[in-house]
């Protein structure tokens, strides 16, 4: 019996899923971020922190002075996605975390490993450039994981809204559950809870940047990179669900 191509997993109606149910590579990736933290933490001087944030944060003005930065000219690539490993306090970190375990799931479930690995590094990677691309030729470094959890976000926003469709067998009339299918921007557009989330994070993003303090982090925060991200995120599943992962 052949059956239409589903989109996502087929959950077990019967099944009684544990209350704490990550993802192995979520939750591989909110102890990497928190071991880095607390490592960093522990064993470097202020100083040696200040000079761990610039040798690995993505830096605005490392393209047009490479020479002037610890890393020369390799770091203007790696910290890409080397920025996205750090964070500046604890706050900053579970803020991170939060919505990794939230919006990462839904991804990891539905495009596996590599394709939740694919996803983190290019909203890393995409989140950055927005941000030294609107920053413009001011010195600021930019850390933490939020272009990659935005990433995620947009990613997970075109499918986890949309209804589950369901196919029924002609011939025994069996019901199998395919799935959600990867909503188009019409699609948003016309899912009302869809829609309203969207809304509601672009407001949020739009608050971050004219009052930084609001969440609590010390410094600014990078609502370039979010956006950034979240663009990324919502073309890369596109790119995901035509490949075997």
């Amino acid at each position: 019996m052949n059956l239409p191509p589903g989109h996502g997993d087929t959950p077990n109606p019967n099944a009684n899923p544990p209350a704490f149910n990550l993802p192995f590579i979520v939750a591989a990736a909110i102890g990497l971020l928190f071991s880095i933290h607390l490592a960093a933490q522990l064993m470097l001087t202020p100083e040696a922190y200040d000079h761990f944030f610039v040798q690995f944060g993505y830096v605005t003005l490392r393209d047009q002075l490479p020479a002037e930065f610890r890393g020369g000219e390799f770091a203007r690539y790696y910290t890409l996605f080397s920025h996205a490993f750090l964070h500046v306090g604890w706050q900053h970190l579970i803020f991170n975390l939060a919505w990794l375990a939230v919006f990462g799931s839904p991804v990891a479930r539905r495009y596996g490993n590599i394709g939740f690995i694919a996803v983190f590094l290019f909203g890393s990677a995409v989140g950055a450039l927005a941000f030294g691309a609107i920053s413009g030729s001011s010195f600021v470094i930019l850390i933490g994981a939020s272009g990659a959890v935005s990433a995620f976000i947009g990613g997970a926003t075109r499918f986890v809204f949309q209804p589950v469709e369901m196919y029924t067998d002609e011939a025994t009339g069996e019901v199998h559950v395919l799935g959600r299918k990867l909503a188009s921007l019409t699609d948003i557009v016309k899912n009302r809870r869809a829609l309203s989330f969207a809304g509601f994070w672009l407001a949020l993003n739009i608050l971050f940047g004219l009052v930084p303090g609001i969440v609590g982090i010390s410094g600014s925060v990078a609502w370039q990179a979010h956006l950034g991200g979240y663009v990324a995120g919502y073309f890369m599943v596109a790119w995901l669900e035509r490949r075997p992962f």
